[in-house]
């Protein structure tokens, strides 16, 4: 009995080691099949972002050209399309316009957007009717509601200066005039994208239960302290991340712009989005129009990155 019972603890102490590097090999090699079926899987979304960085620099090797249509030899030409620029008034009238828009659009999206999320979660029967309406400006193609809002501000035949003859005012410019402008689309703006606002920052006050309200009762706060002092200081985070998207998309905005003024009256609305469409197409000099949007990117990239870094030091806060 005993020689046997050596031989089978013998054979179990050889075969362990033989089984620990089977199992390791088995390990190793499920490890390989998911890392293949991993770079499988994120391989279309590399290929995109790769396009896309492709095409991003191209653009910006397009502003350091003369590139015209109709001029056969492209010729390297640095930073000077940059300097032609900035030695215009018009340049830094469209840096003025789109930096005035994108602020003032989201600065009233943010406090509009705000009050109606309030209204949201006041649970009074008026916010029921009004949440599934509120979304619909959100689903219309921005040139949509460009050709729409062109129609109702018709300075003669628009049914906003007919609304406003029954109050006793009279007929309004509104995108006619170039004092007027500017502050028509950016209601027109408002009027698309503060729904966005309100989502996001509805889902923020859903998310403040009602002990925190509670405990503010208790310690003597009423309603709008307790709005001051504890709601908004806890949706502050969502606000500001909402702003970041809207930021960028306002830097950029050109359907709006374009399908309603075209940047006229004059240079009135002329943002760098649309200021280089005109440059590239129509007046076919590719290299300067590239150079705006080179400039209009950069602009973007400063609102973006401020407005993150505002986002982090209230989340730090609020923490």
């Amino acid at each position: 009995m005993t020689p046997h019972v050596s031989e089978t603890a013998m054979a179990v102490r050889t075969s362990a080691p033989e089984k620990a590097q089977l199992t390791g090999k088995s390990e190793s090699q499920a490890a390989q099949q998911i890392d293949w079926f991993s770079l499988v899987v994120i391989a279309p979304a590399v290929l995109i972002l790769l396009g896309f960085l492709l095409l991003f620099f191209y653009g910006v090797f397009q502003s350091l050209t003369d590139l015209r249509l109709g001029r056969p030899i492209v010729r390297f030409v640095g930073f000077a399309n940059y300097a032609a620029l900035m030695n215009t008034a018009d340049f830094w009238n469209n840096v003025r316009v789109t930096v005035t828009y994108a602020l003032s659009a989201v600065l009233l999206q943010a406090f509009l957007g705000l009050a109606i999320a309030k209204l949201f979660a006041s649970g009074v029967s008026l916010a029921r009717w009004l949440r599934p309406i509120i979304l619909l400006p959100l689903v219309l193609p921005p040139m949509s509601v460009a050709l729409m809002w062109t129609t109702m501000m018709n300075p003669q035949s628009g049914v906003l200066n007919y609304l406003l003859s029954l109050v006793g005012l009279g007929p309004f410019a509104w995108i006619s005039n170039p004092a007027t402008a500017l502050i028509s689309v950016i209601l027109i703006d408002v009027w698309t994208y503060t729904p966005f606002f309100a989502l996001i920052i509805f889902a923020g006050l859903q998310g403040i239960t009602d002990d925190i309200r509670e405990a503010a009762r208790i310690n003597g706060a009423k309603g709008w302290s307790t709005f001051w002092r504890i709601e908004l200081p806890l949706v502050a985070p969502y606000c500001l991340i909402a702003a970041v998207f809207r930021l960028i998309e306002s830097f950029n905005q050109f359907d709006i712009i374009f399908g309603t003024t075209q940047g006229g009256p004059g240079n009135a609305t002329a943002a760098l989005s649309v200021q280089g469409y005109i440059t590239a197409f129509q007046n076919m000099t590719f290299g300067r129009g590239a150079a705006l949007m080179v400039v209009n990117w950069l602009i973007v990239l400063i609102g973006a990155f401020l407005t993150v870094k505002a986002w982090q030091a209230v989340r730090r806060r609020v923490n």
